[in-house]
């Protein structure tokens, strides 16, 4: 049977999620042929008997060591059988037939339309980021808290992270979150696959812009709700953690040096210092962990 879509999903250490996410796909995917990929960065679990045991049919790839995010899903890329590549967070669920929209969007859709993407909420059934503008001068100094001199561009045109809590029909975007990615696998391979100095952060980003450059474009549906727990945030209970920031800057610092020069990069990590200080002393953005979550199919 012809596989029109290969879902691929990079695991690590995220199993308490991974079995309602799989379950979701088989809850709610139907009238589309799929594979499931799982890829996993040595989670040192033993995730071969769950996956085997329960989930037969599920492709598992076992990485001796973590790769990271970027590089996984380029190794699950490379055995896909699917004309369209979906590239999705085991800390997900789906809460319809989410690819078969995508799927039909993409084949539907407008030319030079690469990639779509959903609307992302948290277990609250609240917004969260989904998609937003590519990473700037201007935005970082936004982010400093200068914003309030020019509220309504940063928010239209500067604003990194965007909910589509204001989105009534699919609308295009510069990027979309790496948690759904939806792709035609041809021009993944051919223009844009995960740029592996990446370890994790600013993945996502790249390959839009280098998407962008390619002159595709990119929609998100916002009548295609998936819940996102999001487990990969910096702050938990208002901390900082300091290995995943410790990461995020490198991966900032390597963005802009790639795409912006190795000066304009120079002067962003030391802007980001700053913005650090201000955040550690005067508050930050809080994105708690959810707990393990089960699903009951109404499809």
């Amino acid at each position: 049977m012809n596989i029109q879509v290969s879902i691929i999903i990079v695991n690590y250490k995220s199993e308490r999620y991974l079995g309602a996410c799989i379950d979701s796909i088989y809850c709610y995917v139907k009238g589309i042929s799929y594979e499931i990929i799982v890829v996993d960065n040595d989670s040192s679990v033993d995730l071969h008997n769950f996956i085997a045991q329960k989930y037969p049919n599920v492709k598992l790839v076992l990485n001796s060591k973590n790769l990271g995010f970027g590089a996984a899903n380029n190794k699950g890329a490379m055995i896909a059988a699917g004309d369209y590549l979906f590239f999705l967070n085991p800390d997900t669920i789906l809460l319809d037939n989410a690819i078969l929209k995508f799927y039909q969007f993409l084949k539907e859709g407008l030319p030079n339309t690469a990639s779509c993407g959903g609307n992302l909420i948290n277990s609250n059934n609240e917004p969260t980021t989904s998609y937003g503008n590519f990473p700037s001068f201007f935005q970082e100094l936004g982010d400093m808290g200068l914003r309030r001199f020019f509220k309504k561009h940063y928010e239209k045109h500067l604003r990194i992270g965007k909910s589509c809590s204001q989105l009534t029909t699919p609308t295009q975007v510069p990027y979309i979150v790496g948690a759904d990615i939806f792709i035609t696998k041809k021009i993944f391979k051919d223009i844009c696959e995960f740029d592996e100095t990446f370890f994790l952060y600013y993945e996502e980003t790249d390959l839009y812009y280098r998407l962008n450059k390619a002159g595709y474009a990119s929609y998100i549906l916002p009548d295609v709700k998936i819940i996102h727990m999001e487990g990969t945030a910096l702050f938990y209970e208002g901390k900082l953690n300091l290995e995943k920031w410790a990461i995020w800057e490198k991966s900032k610092y390597y963005y802009f040096r790639k795409h912006k020069g190795r000066w304009i990069a120079v002067t962003i990590k030391i802007m980001q210092l700053i913005s650090l200080v201000i955040h550690y002393f005067f508050g930050s953005s809080i994105y708690p962990l959810r707990k393990t979550m089960k699903i009951t199919c109404n499809a």
